[in-house]
């Protein structure tokens, strides 16, 4: 399990500007997923930076019970332990406007993941972005898909883990004078 003062010591303005300088200085344009590969890219790069072998764009293995619930089960960034070789950190990035819809699905992806990790101990992190302020979602409310479980395509029910600890970081980006956006603040939320 990641210890949250030594994820929060790196998911820094200064740590996206050390790694990615023209999301945070130079600026980019919303086209396609390119804020969301640099979100994956940046926390990939900090779980690196805190001595993690972490990877972007992970899929679970198809193993345990929940081996046949979705196709294809992937994390946009996984931490292992060097040393137990196990899954510490899952996180997901997404875009976020303002509807808790977005990002629902996001959670079950990292609770099902989870648990075909066979890793319930592991910290869970849903990041997500936003150009400005918006309403922020119902945290509660993700939580409790993680402690309740749900109902996954096709029928099937994936168990909650109500030990699971899900943490909320908000990205937030500004439209420059020039078009372009700029990640301004790296925001800790829902605690």
């Amino acid at each position: 399990m990641v210890e949250l003062n030594v994820a929060e010591s790196r998911l820094t303005i200064e740590a996206a500007t050390s790694h990615l300088p023209m999301w945070t200085e130079w600026g980019v344009h919303d086209a396609g997923h390119l804020v969301h590969s640099l979100g994956c890219t940046f926390l990939t790069a900090v779980g690196r930076d805190l001595g993690f072998a972490s990877v972007s764009e992970v899929p679970a293995p198809r193993e345990r019970a929940l081996a046949h619930v979705e196709e294809d089960v992937r994390s946009d960034s996984v931490w292992f332990d060097r040393q137990t070789r196990l899954v510490s950190l899952l996180a997901e990035f997404e875009r976020y406007s303002g509807k808790q819809k977005d990002l629902s699905p996001k959670v079950e992806t990292l609770l099902l993941a989870q648990q075909r990790w066979g890793c319930e101990s592991a910290t869970l992190l849903l990041a997500y972005w936003s150009v400005g302020i918006v309403t922020l979602p119902d945290h509660d409310n993700l939580r409790n898909i993680v402690r309740g479980g749900f109902r996954a395509a096709g029928g099937v029910r994936v168990p909650g883990n109500p030990v699971a600890r899900l943490l909320f970081y908000q990205f937030v980006v500004r439209v420059g004078q020039d078009g372009r956006l700029r990640l301004e603040h790296i925001l800790r939320r829902g605690h």
